[in-house]
């Protein structure tokens, strides 16, 4: 939305993995597995046994060591889906109690069908949050005047590594500074909103140029919804019509 309304963007190339999603079974994948979990002590073992990270580096660090794992052949496959342990058998050996802290565990366990207690989460990362988005100041503001943000739909507070419990922090003081400040100019301005030149005219043009000349491009994104108006649901699926139709 924002980026149809010409309002300048920032940081649009960095997202951030979480280390413990579950990967298996298959309906739940990428559920998360809190950071409590392995700050508790829990260790990341691959498919030979082996402790290969320290479970409380940065977000990043864990999740390129557990890919690197599975990349390597040193991980473990469960159906199509390929991760590390979570060994909480370890955990609840050490402690029984643990449990009754980890409320989170217990109900993700449970929703897998296991008992953390003899056997292990399968995790793989699992894509958690955007970094990027709109640019604003101090006090939530855009580019496009009268247009305010906090949160996850902005770009640039967390840099391009956020640290875990953040968002929170982000959501509350920024919140609370945009929304003061949309107010503040509410009283000020009759019409405080004010829509730059934006859109997707530009994408459609590229896309026509790069198809007169001939120029076959594999990459995904920018993907356009279809135009609802002029949609032919049997041509995009490839169906032709026949005579007698």
């Amino acid at each position: 939305m924002a980026y149809r309304m010409g309002v300048k963007l920032r940081d649009l190339d960095s997202f951030q993995y979480h280390p413990t999603g579950v990967a298996y079974p298959a309906h739940l994948e990428g559920v998360l597995v809190s950071e409590a979990v392995r700050s508790a002590g829990t260790h990341l073992v691959n498919g030979l046994g082996e402790r290969f990270v320290d479970e409380l580096q940065p977000r990043d660090v864990v999740a390129a060591a557990i890919l690197r794992e599975v990349a390597e052949g040193r991980g473990v496959v469960r159906g199509k889906q390929a991760g590390v342990f979570l060994d909480t058998p370890r955990l609840i050996a050490k402690d029984p109690e643990v449990l009754k802290r980890l409320v989170s565990l217990a109900h993700v366990a449970r929703k897998c069908g296991i008992d953390p207690a003899q056997e292990p989460l399968l995790i793989h990362p699992t894509l958690h949050y955007q970094n990027g988005g709109m640019e604003i100041d101090g006090n939530g503001a855009t580019s496009v005047p009268g247009l305010y943000g906090a949160g996850e739909v902005t770009g640039g507070i967390h840099g391009r590594n956020r640290l875990m419990g953040n968002a929170l922090l982000d959501i509350i003081s920024f919140g609370r500074r945009a929304g003061a400040a949309a107010a503040a100019g509410m009283v000020h301005s009759a019409h405080p909103f004010q829509k730059k030149r934006g859109g997707f005219a530009h994408i459609y043009n590229l896309q026509r140029e790069l198809t007169r000349a001939g120029i076959r491009s594999r990459v995904k994104a920018p993907v356009l919804y279809p135009d609802y108006g002029t949609f032919d649901l049997r041509k995009h699926a490839g169906l032709q019509e026949t005579e007698n139709e």
